[in-house]
């Protein structure tokens, strides 16, 4: 058992805080929380100090590509205690399956499926379908394999989109995902997808001049503004959620800039791999012109726009970083983000939301996590400062609680220096390798 003592505690259940309380959790659960002076803490009682503290669900990062395990750590460590993986597979089921048993230490895991695509589909592996046979068959297959979410992509026909729209309801499989040029913003709210990611479509239903909207028009070139609060509107009655990932495209950005953030301290995080694969001559970025960059780095401005529009009408947000792009690392993004949505006019409370109650709304888990309540799951921040004054106070807290296991920030910062330890040496290694064999 823990217990958190006289900490003021940020339940997330409204915009509040509740000073000098003790928390008790036994097990992986909040089982009693109450003011210091009348809350009693069981003798042999794992007691952490929380005089000056605030505590806080742990926040969901809703958007992520889970590169390998070893990158649960820095979920963790950033205090992402659940995450959304948006194109699943069997590693994806059998880590969460090792974080629910305890096996694994890492945030508890939402998956969807392998990405469903059109022919040719625009990343290589995707499952295609171009039937209502096709869709049948491959939602009762990922439904079967135990996958949370049916993921669409660009490049499916309207007839196929509807079919496996139409699959994902009988299956019971939510859909969501990015929208497909040929079915547009219309046609997915309409469809009631579930969750669009990355604001696609919302670019092009905001062009000037729709004639001129290609695939992978995502710059918002020709955005007009004046559009947003009538689209935005029609998100609310649709009852569609998005997940902005606003920050993903701040790295959409130029040769010697991506170099100078290949170089960032928290790389020696990740593995040498997944740094050969963000290197600037290597990445799918170097395949784009640096027009192409540009714009699209140059459209934050109208994507913080289209988010602040979304919210004032009401529309469902969910904290998201499309992590395992390059240079979105894992973790760490999750705090870019909250700034970029208080930058687009949500407060910090409102920004805290998007990735722990409303999260665990959107999963259809309220009350699992995303509050500190008695029952909830115990998935905890504990910050030094205020998370509602500055979204900032996340960033380093002094431990995280996932599933009722207290971790330090000391020793938080002790396993990711042996894991940048273990790539250095594998790095070290690989280079005396290949000087041998020379």
């Amino acid at each position: 058992m823990t217990a958190f003592v006289n900490v003021n505690v940020v339940p997330m259940d409204g915009e509040r805080t509740l000073e000098h309380q003790t928390v008790l959790v036994e097990g992986d659960v909040i089982s009693v929380m109450g003011p210091v002076s009348t809350t009693a803490v069981p003798e042999g009682t794992h007691v952490v100090d929380g005089d000056g503290k605030y505590l806080l669900p742990g926040l969901a990062d809703m958007h992520v590509h889970i590169s390998g395990q070893d990158e649960l750590l820095l979920f963790v460590a950033n205090g992402v205690t659940t995450v959304r993986d948006m194109a699943g597979d069997e590693h994806r089921l059998a880590w969460r399956a090792g974080v629910e048993t305890g096996d694994i230490s890492g945030p508890t895991i939402y998956t969807s499926g392998p990405i469903i695509d059109g022919n040719p589909p625009w990343i290589e592996g995707s499952t295609v379908v171009e039937s209502a046979e096709d869709a049948e068959r491959v939602v009762a297959e990922q439904k079967a394999a135990g996958y949370d979410f049916v993921k669409v992509y660009d490049l499916l026909t309207s007839d196929a989109y509807a079919a496996i729209v139409a699959a994902a309801e009988r299956h019971g499989m939510p859909v969501v995902g990015h929208v497909p040029d040929a079915v547009g913003l219309t046609g997915v709210l309409e469809a009631g997808q579930a969750s669009i990611e990355h604001l696609r479509g919302y670019g092009a239903a905001l062009a000037s001049d729709p004639e001129k909207v290609t695939h992978g028009s995502e710059d918002w070139a020709m955005a007009d503004t004046s559009k947003m609060r009538g689209l935005a509107e029609a998100t609310v009655e649709a009852g569609v959620w998005n997940c902005p990932t606003l920050v993903v495209g701040q790295k959409w950005v130029q040769p010697v800039e991506q170099r100078a953030l290949a170089e960032q301290p928290i790389m020696r995080f990740l593995a040498p791999a997944i740094r050969d694969e963000w290197d600037p001559d290597a990445s799918y970025l170097s395949f784009f012109p640096p027009e192409k960059l540009a714009a699209v780095e140059g459209s934050h401005r109208e994507r913080l726009l289209m988010t602040r529009a979304l919210h004032e009408a009401g529309a469902g947000l969910l904290l998201g970083t499309d992590a395992g792009n390059p240079f979105v690392v894992a973790g760490f993004s999750v705090h870019e983000e909250l700034a970029n949505l208080v930058d687009a006019g949500l407060t910090p409370y409102e920004a805290l939301l998007t990735g722990t109650r409303e999260a665990a709304k959107f999963l259809e888990s309220s009350g699992e996590f995303g509050v500190v309540a008695v029952g909830a799951r115990a998935d905890l921040i504990l910050a030094t400062s205020d998370p509602l004054e500055d979204v900032g106070a996340v960033s380093e807290p002094t431990g995280v609680m996932v599933r009722g296991v207290w971790l330090t920030r000391e020793e938080l910062v002790s396993r990711l220096d042996v894991l940048a330890e273990s790539y250095a040496r594998q790095i070290s290694e690989d280079a005396s390798g290949m000087g041998a064999h020379n």
